[in-house]
């Protein structure tokens, strides 16, 4: 066993980690506010919520709360099947609690809180997330130095790990996006690990502070639980980490039973809306069909952690998953493998350790919980994990193999980094698109169009213009009624659009023409396209002017239709 890392970094150690957080800051800050916004990122971030339609008993569109008919007045607490599912729209604005059942938004505080000291707007929710995501570099750095791994003369190597993960694309991708409920939960669950590694006997104080802060983790985003659970079980298998059994067993009773007394609670405050509550699409039945996901959930977290752009190149083109993931397997498993054989010789480290545990975690519980491998999300927390893996493991080579050893780790990362920013200049997803989104803003500004004059028809545009325009223009969404899997049987696509557009009489109607990886499952956009002339024309309607607005790369992105109606 090596000595104790000192308690105090040195001097040396403070310049290079502020200047390795310089770095993360210079390459996530600029763009902000110019960056596309993804529906699901800044739904809770909006002060009121957006009108949404729904399929009501009688297959007809009806507003969801809290715009239903006979709606009370603000303040009121509101449960409804949209983001967030569970708020207090209060006065003033939109408190989220819940943003689905099983995370609150708890993380999207710091953005509400701070994002008008730095900009307001979509640029400052998206600079407060960069903000929300540093800790994850400073506190990768603190866990490689209580790590068992590192050499005397290589303890300089400790900083390699936050160096990665400043260039991790995959970590600098959702830094600069709205999702403060995933990165918020990261924050959380390494703070825990950060407190679990010390090497010091595990005192009652240290368990209950440990338990709190894993609870606060899982209160962010329940599925953290996947990883951070293992990944705790690996630094505690060690007796002299450990120390009793009562009081590590503090650890997993605070983690879990702190998120659930805090959802019992507040929901007592609004009752779930039937289909949103925690576990509402997990079926016991279906857990043999998930346990077969669970080599391609973990073929996915691999590729995610060699090389986070094989998964996020076709998700920004559109395009459907290539066998390019196969470069971000292969990148991934090297570390991998090294790590496994050195937990067979004894000689993993605790970076290493806590790796492999997370990763097991996920393949395996995450599958058990989606059944579908594409929900790489999980794997962002194994990220710093990995970074501390792969510092341990180049600690423990001979002095004079590790600086080209350190140079190729910062290029594995660093390529794909620099290939990853210019991939965002060239963005032909909607979904992400800034240009096609502030085109389309400054359309409908140019128009005049507010209110029930606009019908948005995917589940992506939701709440898109109002962040774009701070809620001056506020679109009817229709596309829960539209959505594939709520088609019903006895009432088609046109017909189900042409009652919307009988009960609002909009005089524009957005449309999607992009292609997009995470929308298919909500809807077919060439057939909502169609089914928008046939219902027209059943309305006695007609198309008097179309605009398009490509992405960044030229592709295809939303198109714009003009109704005008007959005089009545």
């Amino acid at each position: 066993m090596n000595p104790a890392a000192p308690s105090r970094p040195p001097r040396s150690h403070l310049a290079a980690l502020a200047a390795i957080a310089a770095l993360f800051l210079a390459l996530a800050w600029p763009g902000a506010g110019s960056r596309g916004v993804v529906a699901e990122e800044i739904q809770p971030y909006l002060e009121r919520y957006h009108y949404v339609l729904e399929l009501g008993p009688d297959r007809r569109p009806r507003p969801l709360p809290p715009f239903e008919p006979g709606a009370p007045s603000r303040p009121r607490w509101v449960s409804t099947f949209q983001w967030p599912v569970v708020a207090y729209d209060g006065e003033s604005r939109v408190w989220p609690v819940f943003i689905r059942g099983h995370q609150t938004a708890l993380g999207n505080y710091f953005g509400i809180l701070l994002g008008p000291l730095l900009g307001g707007g979509i640029a400052g929710m998206q600079r407060s997330s960069v903000l929300l995501s540093l800790p994850l570099v400073l506190l990768a750095y603190v866990i490689a130095r209580r790590s068992s791994s590192f050499q005397k003369g290589a303890s300089a190597v400790t900083l390699l790990a936050p160096a990665l993960v400043a260039l991790s694309f995959g970590i600098l991708f959702f830094a600069r996006t709205g999702y403060a409920f995933e990165s918020a939960s990261r924050v959380a669950m390494l703070g825990a690990i950060t407190l679990a590694a010390s090497r010091a006997p595990l005192s009652r104080g240290r368990a209950v502070a440990i338990g709190l802060v894993a609870a606060l983790a899982v209160l962010c985003r329940a599925t953290i639980a996947v990883t951070l659970a293992p990944v705790l079980l690996a630094l505690f298998a060690r007796p002299e980490r450990r120390g009793a059994w009562r009081r590590a067993a503090l650890v997993p009773a605070l983690m879990a039973a702190v998120p659930l007394l805090v959802v019992a609670l507040l929901s007592q405050l609004a009752p779930f809306r039937p289909g949103t509550e925690p576990l509402a699409d997990f079926r016991v039945g279906r857990i043999l069909s998930h346990l077969t996901e669970i080599p391609a959930c973990l073929l996915v977290q691999i590729a995610w952690l060699g090389d986070a752009l094989s998964i996020l190149g076709p998700l920004r083109t559109g395009a459907p998953l290539p066998l390019s993931i196969t470069k971000g397997v292969l990148l991934g498993l090297a570390p991998l493998v090294i790590a496994l054989v050195r937990l067979r010789r004894g000689t993993a480290g605790d970076g290493e350790r806590m790796l492999l545990a997370g990763l097991l975690g996920n393949a395996v519980l995450g599958a058990l919980l989606y059944g579908d491998p594409m929900q790489f999300q999980l794997a962002m927390a194994l990220e710093p994990l990995l970074a501390v893996a792969v510092a341990e493991q180049i600690a423990s080579v001979s002095l004079r193999r590790i600086v080209p050893l350190v140079a190729l780790a910062l290029v594995w990362r660093a390529q794909s980094m620099v290939i990853g920013l210019w991939q965002d200049t060239r963005v032909s997803n909607p979904m992400f698109s800034g240009h096609a989104q502030r085109a389309v803003v400054t359309k409908l500004e140019s128009l005049g169009a507010k209110g029930p004059d606009l019908v948005t028809t995917t589940y992506n545009q939701a709440g898109v213009i109002e962040a774009w325009t701070n809620g001056a223009i506020a679109p009817v969404h229709a596309w829960p009624v539209l959505m594939l899997n709520r088609i019903v049987q006895d009432r088609t696509t046109a017909e189900r659009l042409g009652d919307v557009l009988s009960q609002y009489r909009p005089r524009w109607v957005l449309l999607t023409e992009g292609n997009n990886l995470y929308e298919g499952s909500f809807a077919d956009n060439e057939e909502i396209a169609a089914a928008l002339r046939t219902a027209a024309e059943k309305q006695g309607a007609r198309i008097d002017a179309q605009w398009s607005f490509p992405t960044e790369s030229g592709a295809p992105g939303y198109r714009l239709v003009s109704l005008a109606y007959p005089r009545e």
